[in-house]
């Protein structure tokens, strides 16, 4: 019986040590020659990484100087943008591990959720 409890309890570990999540880095405009790149010198924030699972999770609102982002997510999840964006498995495709960048507004937010 002790075994069988330990063996449960280390099958449950890995689920709760590695949960889903999307970061978005935030940056100002910065376009040397026309060429617009991620500067560390632009950065603006690293917001807190939206938790991702089968419904809808948004981040804060983006900063007024905010003018490109980069989201990781490091499992397959899905994304939408705007004012208040609810995310469904139907929009943009972010596969996991990857790394994107978007041109953005300040002030809108962008959302996640799992995408199988």
């Amino acid at each position: 019986m002790k075994r069988l409890l330990l063996a449960l309890a280390l099958l449950l570990l890995p689920a709760q040590a590695f949960a889903s999540s999307c970061n978005v880095t935030e940056f100002r405009l910065y376009a040397p020659s026309g060429v617009q790149v991620a500067d560390l010198e632009s950065l603006v924030t690293d917001q807190t990484p939206v938790t991702t699972s089968g419904t809808s999770a948004q981040s804060a609102a983006l900063s007024g100087d905010t003018k490109l982002i980069q989201v990781f997510c490091d499992t397959q999840s899905a994304m939408a943008y705007g004012a208040s964006p609810t995310a469904t498995t139907n929009n943009m495709p972010i596969a996991a591990g990857g790394t994107i960048y978007f041109a953005v507004a300040g002030g809108k937010k962008v959302a996640f959720i799992l995408r199988p």
